[in-house]
């Protein structure tokens, strides 16, 4: 990110924690999709109509 866009965001109120926040929440977040990946992690059947598919492409 940019020193520019740093700076909108903290003219809009936030700090520089927050920035901190949202790396550390994107980190997290992309470690846990890849270690449910790896694990075969099934899902949970709450969100089993969400569940994405790969389209297959037309002949």
């Amino acid at each position: 990110m940019d020193e520019a866009k740093i700076e909108a965001f903290l003219a809009a109120g936030h700090t520089r924690r927050h920035v901190l926040d949202i790396v550390l929440g994107v980190g997290v977040k992309s470690l846990s999709n890849y270690i449910n990946h790896i694990a075969c992690t099934p899902l949970d059947p709450a969100w089993a109509d969400q569940a994405w598919a790969r389209e297959q492409a037309a002949v």
